[in-house]
């Protein structure tokens, strides 16, 4: 009884080390007990300097993903986790999107003889792409003033055809010629006279 008795107090004394030992070592592992640190806001601010900030915090940054946000400055954080404002501890790894500096191509869409100005604009945009210059020319096959068919592409500047599957930076303009009656200019100058004799 009494070997009995000394064998199962050594037992709990061995598990109570072991359960002590293992407190211990999570409470260093997770950092219990250590002060937080407040996330800056890193959104907007370049890649590499956003990392350096979070060094000085005693974080760690990490970019997970680079992705094409519009408007947002080349290879700079577009989102990041933790969010702006959360405390954590020292150490805390902070994931980072990173917007790309590669602006992504898209294909042109095939809008001559088959769109009318206003489908082509909602195509372009569908696209992400935008309407550059209208350049308006007199078509026979145009009856009214609201027709507006979209007889060619250019390339926005130029009066070169653009081919629909030719790939172009997003966010670029095309020029659009689109068609109009003969008498567009006409009822203008007309308008134009009339609300002269009326002033």
């Amino acid at each position: 009884m009494k070997k009995i008795a000394i064998n199962l107090g050594i037992m709990i004394a061995i598990l109570v080390a072991l359960a002590f030992g293992a407190l211990s070592f999570l409470g260093v592992y997770t950092k219990h007990g250590s002060p937080l640190v407040e996330v800056g806001n890193l959104e907007g601010m370049r890649a590499h300097k956003a990392i350096s900030s979070l060094a000085e915090m005693g974080l760690e940054g990490i970019v997970t993903d680079t992705v094409y946000k519009d408007g947002a400055k080349k290879l700079a954080v577009i989102n990041q986790n933790p969010s702006a404002g959360q405390n954590v501890k020292k150490g805390r790894k902070v994931y980072l999107v990173i917007n790309t500096d590669k602006v992504p191509m898209v294909e042109v869409p095939d809008l001559a003889e088959k769109t009318s100005l206003p489908q082509a604009t909602n195509i372009l945009l569908r696209k992400h792409l935008k309407v550059g210059k209208i350049i308006k020319q007199v078509n026979a096959s145009v009856k009214t003033r609201n027709d507006e068919p979209v007889l060619a592409q250019y390339e926005a500047g130029t009066t070169t055809k653009i081919a629909p599957g030719t790939k172009i930076e997003r966010n670029s303009s095309i020029d659009l010629v689109v068609g109009i009656s003969s008498d567009y200019y006409s009822t203008d100058t007309t308008a134009t006279e009339q609300s002269a004799e009326i002033q």
